[in-house]
């Protein structure tokens, strides 16, 4: 049987500080022999570039660099995905974490035994660390069962664990998207995978997920930590981005939704402007979080007017 191979995405953009361990840690997979890292650079500054061509140099034939104009993580990240082809499961990968030996194999062990003509997701949780890279917490565990209603206002599927496969790649390539109207890439795909297909979710962890200053989102831990920054993340203004995005995603997908029997339900959501429509409509909402906390934070927020 042929081995099921993984082209990996990164965006690089002035990570010089961090990304030759990042580089190292996928290249040094435990199933090395099927990876191929293709790394699109943002326009950056710094040494970023220099580094990865010193890289391919020492790995020929496994590291593929596109240098580009700087358009934004996202951007970015949905160029990679409109030229990627040819390969059986595309992961996700950020310049500055470092993923553990088994991080991939992991993924495919789930993923191959699914059929692959359906749209699958594999993701799973990270490892919280400093820029020391010793853990101190855990991303989200899945507690609650994933639909559209859960993944349209929250993605615990970070965007550096995922991996996909072909028939979820060709629904995300279908249309080419105004990434303005995209809160986060990651978050998009999830969506599309829960409605056309399936998400495969493992509590363990095989990445070490730096927080620092120079994460967009960053991650809090335990309950109240998690909800604590999706409060002050909302209050920054990113819970608009996020009902923007809901607003885009519904537009795209206005057939499916229809097909599934959810596209009144955002209907509703969406058409709730004032406190009183927003009120009435948080009474009977079908929209949730994984645990009960981040639930009540969401609907504060709605109410309150930060969603």
């Amino acid at each position: 049987m042929r081995k099921k191979r993984v082209l990996v995405l990164m965006s690089s953009y002035n990570g010089e500080k961090y990304i030759e361990p990042q580089v190292r840690s996928v290249i040094g997979q435990s199933i090395s022999d099927r990876i191929t890292l293709r790394i699109r650079d943002d326009g950056s500054e710094d040494a970023t570039c220099k580094i990865i061509k010193k890289l391919i140099s020492e790995f020929p034939g496994k590291i593929e660099l596109y240098s580009g104009k700087n358009i934004g993580c996202n951007a970015s990240f949905f160029e990679l995905l409109y030229h990627a082809a040819g390969y059986d499961y595309y992961s996700f990968c950020d310049q500055d974490d470092v993923w553990l030996l088994g991080k991939l194999e992991a993924a495919l062990e789930v993923l191959s035994a699914e059929n692959d003509n359906t749209p699958l997701l594999y993701a799973s949780t990270s490892y919280l660390t400093g820029n020391d890279l010793i853990p101190y917490g855990q991303t989200r565990r899945k507690q609650r069962p994933f639909t559209i209603y859960n993944t349209a206002i929250q993605n615990i599927c970070a965007g550096h664990t995922q991996v996909i496969n072909n028939a979820l790649l060709e629904i995300i390539q279908r249309n080419h998207v105004d990434t303005s109207k995209i809160y986060v890439y990651d978050s998009w795909i999830t969506s599309h995978a829960v409605l056309y297909g399936k998400i495969l979710f493992n509590n363990s962890s095989f990445t070490y997920y730096r927080q620092h200053e120079k994460n967009q989102l960053g991650s809090g831990t335990g309950k109240l930590g998690q909800m604590m920054a999706s409060i002050r993340r909302n209050m920054d203004g990113d819970g608009h981005k996020y009902r923007e995005q809901i607003k885009y995603f519904v537009e795209i997908n206005a057939d499916e939704m229809r097909l599934h029997g959810s596209y009144e339900e955002f209907q509703k959501f969406l058409k709730a402007k004032s406190f009183l429509q927003k009120l009435k409509y948080m009474t009977h909402s079908r929209l949730y979080r994984q645990n009960r906390l981040e639930t009540l934070a969401f609907d504060l927020a709605v109410l309150c007017g930060y969603y």
